[in-house]
């Protein structure tokens, strides 16, 4: 082989190796990209809270043995603390629901009802819901569904609207889980804004709801909102812990419950620790 064949050959072979290469580094930085996205979109997305319309993959709460209530707990019926007592949260979501059939589940010990989202948004199953739960003898309460890029007064103007504070037998929830448009300062600010005016109407605090992601990441740092009672969504087998270590009232644990009289999917949630029925009774 003469000279300048060795010449072509070894400039082919530098060719194609350095293509090799090129791909090879291009494909792990790619790859690097796509993990650090994916890290990046899990860290920022919401907890899967008030998703009733969609289906979910979290297990069924109560074929869970540490939820399961004993003989003992049957026996004793409504009102007991701890994780003994369970309780639901319903919407339009549910449809129509038989609360003969609810009542009759004894896990059952207290339901919050969906009152308004916004400034404009009003459950149309609300009325109903509540009069039948206070018939049917529930401990029942109402939540709003809290938008913050709107007015604070103007979503508590169509709460209190649509909802008897006097009739209630639970203290109000805010349900808070987006953030989208607006700075966390500017959620903050007008997430105590309509707390201050819940407590004015009710001479009470209100409770507020929000996924375990959504506190640690937007509502902890600010000390002012972690003086309220927190009701926290996390769909696990383990009670959730919050970066501050804050004590809860109440466990949402999973979006998949099934009760009597509910058709599909209800959201289930249970007492924590030392909490109980008291802690929520207006």
């Amino acid at each position: 082989m003469n000279t300048v064949n060795r010449a072509y050959i070894y400039i082919i072979f530098t060719i194609i190796a350095s293509l090799c290469i090129s791909t090879a580094w291009a494909g792990n930085n790619n790859k690097g990209k796509k993990d650090k996205n994916a890290q990046v979109a899990a860290d920022i997305q919401p907890d899967p809270v008030a998703r009733k319309s969609l289906p979910d993959r979290h297990p069924a709460p109560l074929a869970m043995p540490l939820f399961a209530a004993s003989p003992a707990t049957q026996q004793r019926g409504r009102g007991t603390g701890g994780s003994e007592a369970h309780g639901i949260d319903v919407s339009h979501y549910q449809g129509r629901i038989n609360w003969d059939e609810v009542a009759r589940d004894r896990r059952v010990t207290y339901v919050y009802l969906k009152a308004t989202e916004g400034v404009n948004t009003i459950d149309d199953t609300y009325s109903y819901n509540f009069n039948e739960c206070k018939r049917v003898g529930l401990k029942v309460g109402s939540y709003l569904f809290f938008r913050p890029h709107l007015s604070a007064k103007s979503q508590f103007d169509l709460f209190v609207s649509r909802v008897n504070t006097k009739k209630q037998d639970l203290l109000p929830v805010i349900d808070v889980e987006v953030i989208r448009g607006v700075s966390v300062s500017v959620m903050q600010a007008r997430l105590l804004e309509l707390c201050d005016l819940f407590e004015k109407e009710y001479g009470k605090k209100p409770i507020i709801y929000t996924g375990k992601n959504f506190y640690n990441k937007y509502i902890y740092s600010n000390s002012r909102l972690r003086a309220y009672k927190y009701f926290i969504a996390a769909y696990s087998f383990i009670e959730p812990d919050l970066y501050d270590d804050n004590d809860y009232v109440m466990w949402q644990y999973s979006a998949t419950g099934s009760v009597r009289g509910i058709r599909g999917n209800v959201d289930m949630s249970r007492f924590v620790g030392r909490h109980s029925i008291k802690d929520i009774l207006y």
